[in-house]
């Protein structure tokens, strides 16, 4: 049998009459595939939250040499956003790697050379 799904997969360049249990069968499908998507990049999200290593305030500014205002202005600004653990912020590894690789904004770089300046 023939599907409108498996047309659409193989590129088919035809007219169709499609009956509304066509139809809906062609939906429902659609909406399978979507659920399963996101059930695997769920489970994705999970597993790489699960492997992430996370630092503290001060092993972040020794590794960035940054002082506790620039990472809050950093926080405020949504550049490097601390998770609260507890009482105490802690910082994805992944996240303190993509600041290290100099994926900075214009406006956190300028504060930076005033601050240091």
């Amino acid at each position: 049998m023939i599907t409108i799904e498996t047309l659409v997969e193989q590129g088919a360049n035809v007219k169709l009459e499609i009956t509304p249990s066509d139809l809906k069968m062609f939906a429902e499908s659609i909406v399978q595939h979507t659920i399963l998507a996101q059930q695997e990049e769920h489970k994705a999200v999970m597993q790489r939250e699960a492997e992430e290593v996370y630092l503290n305030t001060k092993q972040v500014r020794e590794l960035l040499n940054v002082c506790e205002g620039t990472l809050n202005l950093w926080a405020k600004r949504g550049y490097l956003v601390p998770v609260k653990v507890g009482n105490k912020n802690m910082y994805a590894k992944s996240d303190v790697r993509r600041v290290q690789t100099g994926s900075k904004s214009e406006s956190v770089t300028s504060y930076c050379k005033k601050k240091n300046g």
